[in-house]
Formats: C-alpha cells, structure tokens, sequence
C-alpha cells in the first residue's frame, strides 16, 4: 500500500509474496482477527545496538529501483517511491472510504462525470518549489502519452480525449484543464464509479524537474532517483540488492518528520527474522506462521501487527499457450493441487485457501463459487476430456507431445520452497510434469511481464481498495508491461467491468463484481493459491505505529517517533 493509505497503483499491484519460515504459538482466533495487535511482553529488551539510533530501518524484500509515482510496480519500489513522492489529490481512511489529501476540496458535477479539485496552497517539493496544478497535469499528461509503456494507464483511459491525444494527433489533453495556479479539472468520458480512490491517488510530479512535453515520457525513465519529490524523505542513495537510505524532508508539508533517517534494508525468509530480534531492523513485514510468532514474541520487546492481508498468490498460466487455451484443463490444475493441504503446511491457521481474485476484507467478496476442493479423479475427467491421456509412464500425452508445464517462482522464499514440492508431487499423480526455475524478482518480472515468455509462473497481487478488476484483467492491460501477463481477454468479463464501472450505487456494483467473481472462478485465468494473515513485526522502540489492509508501514511516517 501507499503512504496515505491508498493502493500502491491505481488499481492493483504486483508483488511476490517473500514470506518467511520460522516459528510460536497462540490462539488461532486471534490471527483472523483485522487489526489485531500481540504487545510486546518486555519493551526495555530491545537491544543496546537500535537504542538512542536515530535511524528507522525497514526491513524490505528485494525492489528494482523504479522510484517514480507512474511507473513504479512493486510493492518495495512504491513504498520508497511514496516516501519521496507522497501521495495524489485523494487517498482513504482505514475502513477505505476516499478522503481528500494534497486536495482541500472538490466537487463533482451533475452528470457525475467532471471531478474539480482545489490543491493545498501550503505544499512544497523538496526543492521548495510550491505543488501547482501544473505538477498534476504534469503526471495526468504523461500518464496519456503515446509513448507510455508503464502499467498505470488505467488511470487515465476514461478521461474525454484520450484516444484522440495517446494515439498523438491531439496536441492537447482536453481531460485536463488547469483552472489557475490551484485549482484543476478532469473530465471523464463515462461515469467511473473508483475514479476517486483509482484515478487521482497519484503523486504530482515537478513541471519544472520533470519538464514532460508530448512524446517525451521517456525521459522520466531516466529520473527514477532525482529524487524531487513532496514527500516526507528524500532519497540519499540507493544500493540496489542492500539498501535504500533517505534524510527527512524539511519542507514536507504535514510538517517535518519525527525521524532523521529512515533506511530500507534487504532481508528475506532466510534472515528476517534474526535481523528484526537482534535490532538489525525496526520493522518488518513477516510472514504470520505459528512458528514465527513464536520466536517473534520470545525477543519480549516486538509487537505483532496481525491482520487478514487485502490480497491474494496466484498461479498465473499463459492462456496463448494452446495447451493452457483450454479452460478444462486449467481447471484440472486447479482441482490437482492441495492447496488446502498447502495452506495448512504453511500457514496453519493464519491463512486460507483462494478461490477467486478478492480478497475477504472486500465488499464485493463472496464465498459463493466453486471452492475446487482437492479431487484428482475430478482432475484427471477433465484432462481426458481435454484430450490429454495418460500413457504408460505416467505422464499425459496430446499429439505426442507430453504435458510438461514449466514453472517459474522467485528465489528466497519458504513460501514456494513449501509450494513447490506439493504442487509437483499432486501433478504428477495427474500426469503433469512441473519443471520448475527459480530466479530473482526482477528478472521474473521482466519475463512476465515484459516478455511474456512463460507458461506458468506465481507471484501474489496488493489489491485496492476498490474491487474494479480492469486494471488487471482488462483488455487494455494485455500489452507488453500492462498487468494482464496471462492474456484473459473475455467479453462477458470486459462487459461486466464497464458495468460495474459506470454503476455509482455500491450494492448494485456488489452484485455486478460478484458475477465477475464467480466468472473468473469458472474461466481461471490463474490457479488461485492462497491469502494470507499480514503482520508488521515492529520494534517497542517506534512509537505511533498501526497497521491495517489499507495501511501501510509509510502511512503517516511523519508522525513515528523512536525512544530515547
């Protein structure tokens, strides 16, 4: 999530899910429970290393160093990008309702289609040039461009113009007018029902650092560690595969932050744990497995953070691939893998099996659809349906060809180190052969998305607070660098989200998501693996931290403070 509380993108994030293994025992209830907090037993143990340190360090997975509102896509990367950046016009409370945040107000029109914002005269860059209107023109314009090719498109495609001004025979984007020096307009071209908590959540950028004219969006490419933002940090330097330091923001305008330093350090499954209990770390996001919450809870001086995670890990299959064409047979995959017994393995009581993209925190959530309980004979009907037939070895054979489904994870992570051996072993009674490569993120990422090179690969998304899925799974997003790497292109599922886009009463909306919900849990675009219990692991030495599904650890940064 976003400091300010809203998504990391405008409508979902990727991110693999590096969570940790590790051990300790509590009720079980009390996982399940959102927002609940386990205090720390014993707070003067917090080690002689982190007391009187003037520096908060966090405990981040591994990031690829895109440090910029629009083209940021991971989560690590938009937590740092959101220190230096902050946030956009809108953001939410913690139950998820918009609020107003750079803006002071705004009113929207008749025909709820123009959104007018008046802009917070007190807000400063780092640099000390005031936040204008201009700044978030600057972002929406670049967001159209023709030569965009970042995930965030989604942000502006409803906006009256767009086609005429991305497709570049527009000189102007007539979406966008700037009123005077605070005050800026946006014009939809249909009514969009998340536009407040999906559209202008993003950060403005500096007209006269980032000086964007058409066709030049590239270049802001190049500016990923300028640094020039309004947020709460600036960036001091970034060590990619160690760490990320930055120095507080004099000139931030919710006033300057308690903390001198705040550093985002490297850590993983491997190390986490021993980082965050020797006071190598002061906060970290760690896996909510018995075992870790009990080695957490035995440092005495950490408070556990728990709640249900507003998000969910996948298997994403590439449907251009034909033998992954056939719905028959990705349902196969879905019934062929225990993922109960997966969860269970992992996760004991602090998560749950996935049946469908929402997570339970959502209003548009339902239990309603097939929950594909483990049946490999249910599995193997619908592989010789499929055509796919079992030969003497074993395996599945289609024209000769046996079914070998290459499977891509990334490194680091007790979480597909327990997946992996599960999921290989249940294929194979079904006669699929799993070949697995594990790789870093950043490369994963690249293949995925970028190159669409893969027949099968996990990772998990951060879902919105919004349950519009489009900017997953729409069509406009099956591009290269647009969020939907498995190609689900379904004119019922395109139709229902235009729907539920342009509907503004939320139970009518509800029950418009819940049939797209139920759709994709037929036509499974993934294999949906699990959602997880989160927990932030923070030291008794920061004070003023809470943390929630809509809540991040950058959230109100200004206001941590750290014990003497």
């Amino acid at each position: 999530m976003r400091k300010k509380m809203y998504p990391v993108i405008a409508s979902l994030m990727a991110v693999i899910f590096i969570l940790a293994s590790g051990g300790f025992t509590f009720a079980a209830a009390a996982a399940k429970e959102s927002g609940k907090v386990i205090q720390a037993k014993d707070p003067n143990k917090v080690p002689a290393s982190a007391k009187g340190r003037d520096t908060l360090i966090v405990g981040s997975a591994s990031w690829n160093g895109v440090f910029n509102p629009i083209y940021s896509s991971s989560v690590y990367d938009s937590w740092a990008m959101t220190l230096i950046y902050d946030g956009g016009l809108m953001t939410n409370d913690d139950a998820g309702n918009p609020i107003k945040y750079m803006a002071t107000d705004y009113s929207i029109s008749k025909d709820g289609k123009t959104y007018t914002f008046k802009i917070n005269k007190n807000i400063k860059f780092s640099n000390g040039d005031p936040v204008t209107a201009q700044d978030f023109a600057n972002t929406y314009n670049a967001l159209a461009d023709p030569k965009y090719d970042g995930p965030r498109m989604d942000a502006v495609e409803n906006l009256a113009g767009y086609q005429e001004y991305h497709k570049g025979y527009a000189k102007t984007f007539k979406a966008i007018k700037v009123i005077d020096d605070y005050t800026i307009s946006f014009t939809e071209q249909n009514i969009k029902a998340s536009a407040l908590l999906q559209d202008f959540i993003y950060a403005p950028l500096n007209h006269k650092v980032f000086a964007f004219k058409k066709g030049g969006v590239a270049m802001m490419k190049k500016l990923y560690e300028t640094g020039v933002g309004a947020g709460p940090y600036k960036l001091v330097k970034n060590v990619p595969g160690q760490y990320i330091s930055f120095a507080k923001n004099e000139n931030y305008w919710k006033g300057a932050p308690k903390i001198e330093k705040v550093i985002m350090k490297l850590t993983n499954s491997s190390n986490n744990i021993q980082e965050i209990t020797t006071g190598g770390t002061d906060i970290d996001k760690i896996g909510a497995k018995v075992k870790n919450i009990e080695m957490l809870s035995a440092a005495g001086f950490l408070d556990l953070h728990l709640y249900i995670a507003n998000a969910y890990s996948y298997m994403g299959l590439n449907l251009r691939n034909p033998k992954l064409a056939d719905k028959r047979v990705r349902q196969a995959i879905m019934y062929g893998i225990n993922r109960a017994g997966f969860v269970k393995a992992y996760y004991s009581d602090y998560g749950s099996v996935c049946n469908a993209p929402v997570s339970p925190v959502s209003w548009a959530y339902t239990e309603d659809v097939n929950q594909y309980a483990y049946d490999a004979k249910k599995a193997d009907s619908l592989l010789d349906a499929a055509g796919w037939k079992k030969n003497s070895d074993g395996y599945r054979y289609k024209d000769g060809t046996k079914f070998t489904l290459n499977y891509m994870t990334s490194t680091g992570s007790a979480y597909y180190d327990t997946l992996i051996p599960i999921a290989k072993e249940n294929l194979k009674a079904i006669g699929i052969d799993l070949v697995v490569e594990q790789m870093e993120f950043s490369t994963l990422s690249d293949k995925v998305f970028k190159d669409r090179k893969f027949e099968a690969y996990s990772m998990g998304w951060s879902l919105s607070i919004d349950p519009d899925p489009s900017g997953i799974f729409s069509k406009s997003q099956d591009v290269p660098n647009g969020f939907n790497s498995v190609g689900w292109v379904n004119p019922v599922s395109e139709q229902l989200m235009k729907a539920g886009l342009k509907e503004p009463d939320q139970a009518k909306r509800k029950a418009i998501y819940q049939k797209w919900v139920k759709l994709a849990n037929e036509e499974l675009p993934y294999v949906f693996l699990s959602q997880a219990n989160d927990m932030y692991v923070v030291s008794s030495r920061v004070k003023n931290a809470h943390y929630g599904p809509y809540r991040d650890w950058t959230v109100e940064i200004e206001k941590l403070e750290l014990a003497k």
